[in-house]
């Protein structure tokens, strides 16, 4: 596993507060607010942590940037964040308010694609990271354990695209004639 130790290049300008099995007591306790952490034992969440950083952000500061290439996810500990998305006109909207428990930037670290959304910290803020080479490293050490989360976050973003459509949807809709 990586060393939990050594701070990893992202984050660069905000604190950096170790390796997350330091915060796995924490991690335990945001994700157990996630219904999809059900199936995770303590243990497989305290290999997941081995993995894993934790950072401590103030109010305002951007987690994640709409269009920027990014290879990571968060995990928020404390605090809450706003997702925000610019639309075609250029007008920004906010998406949602989340806390802990919540994950952020699971689609750009499957796909490796660009950020979707616009990630800020509402207030003083904790979040644990996983890059896609952590999660190489678990794909390679613990296969049962990666599956296991990588189906909790299929599971995850089909539930935010069926909240989406929905969303979209409704307002649009017009009975069939």
């Amino acid at each position: 596993m990586p060393n939990a130790d050594s701070r990893p290049s992202l984050y660069r300008d905000i604190e950096y507060l170790g390796g997350a099995c330091a915060f796995a007591g924490e991690v335990r306790s945001a994700i157990n607010k996630e219904a999809l952490f059900d199936e995770f034992y303590h243990y497989e969440i305290e290999e997941l942590c081995h993995a894993m950083h934790c950072f401590g952000a103030p109010a305002g500061t951007v987690l994640l940037q709409e269009g920027e290439e990014g290879d990571h996810l968060i995990l928020l500990l404390a605090g809450q964040v706003i997702v925000r998305k610019t639309d075609i006109g250029g007008t920004v909207h906010s998406l949602a308010m989340v806390g802990p428990g919540s994950i952020l930037g699971e689609m750009s670290l499957i796909d490796g694609e660009r950020r979707f959304a616009s990630c800020v910290a509402a207030e003083p803020t904790r979040f644990v990271v996983m890059s896609k080479s952590d999660l190489d490293e678990i794909v390679a050490l613990h296969p049962r354990l990666a599956n296991k989360f990588l189906v909790m976050l299929v599971r995850m973003m089909v539930g935010r695209l069926r909240d989406m459509g929905t969303r979209v949807i409704s307002p649009l809709s017009k009975p069939l004639v």
